[in-house]
């Protein structure tokens, strides 16, 4: 090879390490790691935001573990994400969700029985086809927590 064709040779390297999509192309696996680790923290969150919301408080210290609003919390967050199995045990009188329903609600055991006949008499209100599933399980949060820690409230 001649000292010309080395030199063009050599220029066009250095042309293409300089050029963008040189660059572009060199960062593409590195950019792609990024926005796929990015994208498995957020679904990670997704996952674990519901047990981070029912063990922490939003103001530490001000809520003590066995406070009525820490209590009050969660129940609706229980609430809202067993809303469909709730719906089914509140329709039989019985069932391991409505018996944590009560538990939450701070229901007292010497009463659950009576809790399973009034959420089951109640279901038609509760679960009412006219209402968003927000609505149904506020309905159901407040009944549960009117049986129990919300008594004279």
């Amino acid at each position: 090879m001649t000292n010309g064709r080395w030199i063009l040779i050599a220029g066009i390297v250095g042309a293409l390490t300089g050029c963008d999509a040189t660059v572009e192309l060199t960062k593409a696996p590195f950019d792609a790691t990024t926005a796929l680790s990015g994208g498995v923290t957020d679904a990670t969150h997704e996952l674990v935001q519901p047990t981070t919301e029912f063990t922490s408080s939003t103001t530490p210290g001000a809520d003590g573990p066995n406070s009525p609003a820490r209590a009050r919390k969660k129940l609706e967050l229980f609430a809202k994400y067993s809303v469909e199995n709730l719906r089914t045990d509140v329709a039989r009188g019985d069932g391991e969700y409505l018996a944590s329903l009560a538990a939450l609600a701070g229901v007292p055991q010497d009463r659950h029985e009576d809790f399973r006949l009034q959420m089951r008499h109640a279901y038609s209100t509760l679960f009412d086809d006219t209402l968003s599933g927000p609505e149904s399980s506020a309905r159901l949060i407040n009944a549960a927590w009117a049986m129990g820690l919300g008594q004279g409230r």
